[in-house]
């Protein structure tokens, strides 16, 4: 009996080396890497060129607001010293335009932020596509299965054939059908 279960368990012995060695040799040829792509974007002369000509525009679209911002308060303070004096109905008339310039100043401030981010948008998508097609070209050249992103650790390049989302989705499907999303 002794003797059997030696023998079964340099048999499983075997077996999980053999296995081991397959899963490490499998495991070795997988290769993984990662990109700063913010880093990445920021470095390059284009990149450079881009936060540049970004900053500038900020610039100016901020020393515009900020006259815009003293010019209002400047305003409100004359119109603080001057409230004493004024009847009711021309105190709140005053109010009102202020309130409605001071609200229409935010908005301005509010547009200005989105044109700003659509710019930065447009000024770093090209650049950013540019990027992935050589992250893409690198990965393919050095036999890599799959690069992320350092800080975001999105998927930028993964190997065809590694894509399981039709399965993911059959698998989805049969598991609501007749449920119309709900689970059973």
């Amino acid at each position: 009996m002794k003797t059997l279960l030696s023998g079964a368990g340099v048999a499983l012995l075997t077996v999980l080396v053999l296995s081991g060695s397959a899963y490490s040799a499998e495991a070795a040829a997988f290769k993984v890497a990662y990109v700063d792509l913010q880093k990445a974007l920021q470095t390059v002369d284009a990149g450079k060129t881009a936060k540049s000509q970004l900053e500038k525009e900020v610039t100016a679209k901020r020393a515009s607001l900020e006259k815009q911002q003293a010019d209002l308060q400047k305003e409100a303070e004359q119109f603080e010293k001057k409230a004493a004096i004024l009847n009711d109905t021309a105190k709140a008339a005053k109010q009102a335009e202020l309130q409605k310039r001071f609200a229409d100043f935010q908005r301005q401030a509010a547009e200005m932020q989105m044109d700003l981010q659509k710019r930065e948008r447009e000024l770093t998508k090209p650049l950013i596509d540019e990027l992935r097609a050589i992250i893409e070209g690198i990965g393919k050249e050095k036999g890599f299965q799959l690069i992320l992103e350092k800080n975001e650790g999105a998927v930028l390049y993964a190997e065809n054939g590694n894509d399981l989302t039709e399965q993911v989705i059959s698998a989805f499907n049969s598991k609501h059908k007749g449920g119309k999303g709900k689970k059973k």
